[in-house]
This record gives C-alpha cells, sequence and structure tokens, in this order.
C-alpha cells in the first residue's frame, strides 16, 4: 500500500518522534482542535479508526473529551505501536485500544467505524495507490461517516512552489533552530514523499465515493480534508 518506512520510524527515531514534533505543537495542536470540532456530533460510543497512528497522540487527545469512544489504530512500524501503546496506558485510555500491526489492506472492512482519520501518512503513498487507501477508508465507514486526511500536499512544478518551500523550509529552521537548506528539503520529498497538487486529492476523495469534500485545515503544506460517505 504505501512506501516501506520502517526504516524511518525505527525504535529511536519513534522514541523520540514527540519530542522531535513539540516546537511544530502551535501546527498539530490547531489541527487537533479542528478534528474535534468536526466530530464533536457523532455518538457517545463511537467507533475511531485511526490508519497509520504513530504514536497515538490523536487518540489521545480524543480519547481525553470523549470517555465512551473507542479506537482502532493501524500502523506498519511495530516501534511505532509500542510508543502507542505505553501512551495509552499512560493516559488510561489502552483499554479502549485496539492496535493492529499493518496495513489497512491487512485489516478487513467492517463498515462499522463512525469515523476514520488519516493524519499525515498518504504522502508516502504512491500515487497509482492513492485512490485504494480512500477506497479502503470508504468501506470501513458507516453510512453518514466522516474520514479526515490531512497530508503534505503540492504541486513541485508549479510556479510558486519554490516560494512555499521556502516557508516551509524557515518553519522547519525555527522549530529546529537550525537553518534548512529549501532544496535539501526538495530533495528528501522527492525521494521519500509523494506530493500531490490539492486539487487532485480532493478529486481522489471524490472518486473513492465520498462527498460533501471540504478542505477545512492549512499550515503551508499540510492541508486537511473532510468528507462523508453519503447516506444512500
Amino acid at each position: 500500500m504505501a512506501n516501506n518506512t520502517n526504516d524511518i520510524f525505527n525504535q529511536e527515531f519513534s522514541r523520540r518522534y514527540d519530542e522531535y514534533n513539540e516546537p511544530l505543537n502551535a501546527v498539530s495542536n490547531n489541527l487537533r482542535f479542528l478534528i474535534s470540532v468536526l466530530l464533536r456530533h457523532l455518538p457517545v460510543n463511537a467507533r475511531i479508526l485511526c490508519v497509520g497512528v504513530g504514536t497515538g497522540t490523536e487518540i489521545s487527545s480524543l480519547a481525553r473529551q470523549h470517555s465512551g469512544w473507542s479506537f482502532t489504530g493501524i500502523d506498519p512500524s511495530p516501534d511505532m505501536l509500542a510508543v502507542c501503546a505505553e501512551k495509552m496506558h499512560q493516559e488510561g485510555c489502552y483499554d479502549r485500544c485496539t492496535l493492529i500491526e499493518g496495513y489497512l489492506s491487512d485489516v478487513p472492512a467492517t463498515g462499522h467505524f463512525d469515523a476514520v482519520l488519516c493524519l499525515l501518512v498518504t504522502h508516502f503513498i504512491q500515487d497509482h495507490r492513492r485512490l485504494d487507501i480512500y477506497e479502503q477508508m470508504y468501506a470501513q465507514l458507516v453510512t453518514g461517516g466522516s474520514m479526515i486526511v490531512a497530508e503534505i500536499a503540492g504541486d513541485m512544478d508549479s510556479s510558486d512552489f519554490d516560494e512555499m518551500l521556502a516557508s516551509w523550509a524557515g518553519l522547519h529552521s525555527v522549530a529546529s533552530n537550525i537553518e534548512r537548506d529549501p532544496e535539501e528539503i526538495r530533495s528528501q520529498m522527492i525521494e521519500r514523499l509523494l506530493l500531490l497538487p490539492p486539487a487532485q486529492t480532493e478529486r481522489l476523495i471524490s472518486e473513492a465515493g465520498f462527498s460533501s469534500v471540504q478542505q477545512f485545515f492549512q499550515s503551508l503544506l499540510i492541508r486537511g480534508w473532510v468528507a462523508r460517505k453519503p447516506v444512500s
């Protein structure tokens, strides 16, 4: 389904992942706040599927707000899942969590989740497989359920991408307190990621069957969308 990222998200990096991203919490906290707003009307016993759950930060945030919600987290990295499990124990919500090592394609489609979250994952997936993951998330949702996806997105061939890339490098320079070279970041993107123009992402989401596709978030190159599985 995706590029194999286990060499990136190994044990050492997984342990330091939250610490590394802490300077960017102003961005991620805003994203999580908006997600909580978008999901506020879900049932008191809602079931949430987190694709590429990582260290489980989104579960922690939502579990604190909704004591009746249950969560299933999927991730191909056993090291990230180990950190996630520890965090869930510390947060006191492990008994409401099911963690699965693997990809979404490894999990039978149940159609019983009220919402699916896929945050900062899809940019690792190659273009010809990108539609697959939206279709798989669609199959996991109840009728009327919500999908929320956030990814690094942009048209690297557009005339204004260099300016956006410079701003993106500036973000990471401020966060790390180390000046970052935009061209070095561009090379890393080409090697590790596949950025799609936002309009193409929206088109793929619609092709998967979702309706009411709306972009609700942007922070430089990070964009977030919400969509619904339509009521028949």
